[in-house]
């Protein structure tokens, strides 16, 4: 009988471990896994939902001025048409139903899901009541709209939008 040149006399492989090819394939199987499962943490971590909030707290007491915001917004008989000129980068709104129109509003532009496509627009005045803003980057994703007067954010009006199908809007209290 011819033993291999690794065997010892009594015919078993005496290789040093290290160089045994199935010791590795029984230690590559855990660590692809452990490779895989860090990866997924990597994603999940990158990727993070931002709709949970950290200070519910504070936010749940400030439910309570939105709600008088609101309201009234409602005792006044509020609204106001939101418009989008895509050619001209514009954005229009005019009030209806109040007396005396606020110096400048604030249109939030609040993206469903993705924290970092929200967006914060001051318009001016061009005449009574009707405002606007030149936009830096065009529109075209869906977003809950709150519209409220600067600098005493004393009601506001809410609605949505969805840019990619629509140019305008009436918004009204809730």
């Amino acid at each position: 009988m011819q033993q291999s040149r690794h065997a010892g006399p009594d015919g078993l492989d005496k290789q040093p471990w290290y160089r045994q090819s199935w010791l590795w394939f029984l230690i590559a199987l855990p660590g692809t896994v452990v490779v895989a499962s860090l990866f997924t943490v990597y994603i999940a971590f990158k990727n993070a939902d931002t709709l949970v909030v950290d200070s519910y707290y504070r936010k749940g007491l400030a439910i309570n001025q939105v709600l008088e915001q609101d309201k009234l917004a409602a005792r006044l008989g509020v609204t106001a048409e939101i418009r989008l000129d895509a050619e001209s980068g514009e954005l229009f709104v005019t009030l209806n139903g109040i007396d005396t129109p606020p110096e400048q509003v604030t249109l939030l532009l609040l993206h469903p899901t993705d924290e970092s496509r929200d967006r914060t627009l001051l318009l001016s005045p061009i005449t009574a009541g009707h405002y606007r803003t030149d936009l830096d980057q065009q529109l075209q994703y869906r977003y809950y709209l709150r519209l409220f007067p600067e600098p005493q954010k004393e009601w506001r009006l809410v609605g949505e939008l969805d840019f990619s199908s629509m140019n305008q809007v009436m918004l009204s209290a809730q």
